[in-house]
């Protein structure tokens, strides 16, 4: 009998072999070629809702990140629209959408939001962030110990509410590699992710470390706070599935990792490569989740995403005792 999305899901991420890879993506931006020229409302890169009630606008929110995650079978709905700005309360947003999704679907997916408290490369003020590294260290901290006491705060609400877990969306690199120095990170991040994830997971919440760029000066704190999955393994920072799988598989489940470049402006060719090797280096063994290197954007062309799709479905299924490479058939275009 086959899996639900739900349990494929939690079996990727307890490093165990599902009957089939499991899908999903960061977040769903690029929907109106495929849902009716509908589009998420009241969020980044969305169209304004003020037309709409509250209430009204969340359910058209809800039904279509319910639609993306039956359209395209993805075992996982981040929620990333819930219109921020709208609800004097966020967290109730989320808890709003999650019933909402649920009364539709059951318990089918599974259902994450937002969740990091730690420091990523500042959006703002980045020269002010860091002359505090050197200059007030400590203040750092405290705002660091804050931000983690609140958050877990609005985490245990959120499981309490009905989610089941959390996408932790601090970047920590770029494509050079990571924005503060090993040293620093053990200082100012590692210590705080480590608590958070802890404490998350004392929740009974899913974990998925998120962060784009090269990690691998720091992997080793990112695998020691112990995160479920670590997603997204950019290839365009030189992330590499094979060894990332090799190295760190068998202490946290990957997502990821087909070369989103190369799906806005690559050819089909190296559209098709990306993606049949991130399965034939992700699959193997289990603890895989199979998605774009960041999230299919508003402006990426659908036709990549349909791609990269299409060869996920053609070789999606795990074979009885399947734990090597070989399954895969290259001759296949």
């Amino acid at each position: 009998m086959p899996m639900t999305h739900r349990e494929r899901a939690v079996a990727a991420l307890e490093r165990r072999i599902p009957d089939r890879v499991p899908h999903f993506e960061l977040a769903f931006y690029e929907t109106a070629p495929d849902f009716e020229g509908r589009e998420f409302l009241g969020a980044t890169e969305c169209p304004p809702f003020q037309s709409l009630p509250y209430e009204e606008a969340l359910a058209y929110n809800a039904r279509l990140h319910l639609d993306i995650a039956r359209r395209f079978d993805h075992s996982i709905i981040p929620l990333n629209n819930v219109l921020w700005d709208a609800y004097p309360d966020f967290i109730q947003g989320m808890i709003d959408m999650t019933r909402l999704i649920r009364e539709a679907s059951g318990d089918e997916y599974l259902v994450l939001c937002h969740g990091d408290a730690t420091f990523g490369i500042p959006t703002e003020d980045m020269e002010g962030f860091c002359e505090r590294l050197v200059d007030d260290p400590q203040g750092l901290k405290r705002e660091a110990e804050e931000t983690l006491r609140r958050r877990i705060g609005e985490c245990r609400r959120l499981i309490a509410g009905g989610l089941d877990g959390f996408t932790l969306c601090a970047d920590y690199a770029f494509n050079s590699g990571p924005f503060l120095s090993p040293a620093m990170f053990e200082e100012f991040v590692h210590p705080y992710l480590k608590r958070l994830v802890h404490a998350q997971r004392e929740m009974g919440a899913w974990v998925i470390k998120h962060s784009d760029g090269n990690l691998m000066p720091v992997m080793d704190m990112i695998v020691d706070a112990a995160p479920h999955a670590l997603h997204s393994i950019d290839p365009m920072a030189g992330m590499d599935i094979r060894v990332v799988k090799e190295r760190w598989g068998d202490r946290l489940a990957l997502c990821g990792n087909v070369h989103c470049a190369h799906m806005q402006t690559g050819t089909p060719e190296q559209v098709r490569a990306s993606a049949e090797y991130c399965l034939r280096w992700g699959k193997p063994g289990g603890g895989y989740i199979f998605s774009t290197s960041n999230c299919v954007f508003k402006g990426l062309p659908i036709a990549s995403y349909h791609q990269v799709h299409a060869i996920w479905m053609r070789e999606r299924q795990y074979a009885p005792g399947e734990g090597g490479p070989a399954y895969f058939d290259n001759t296949v275009s």
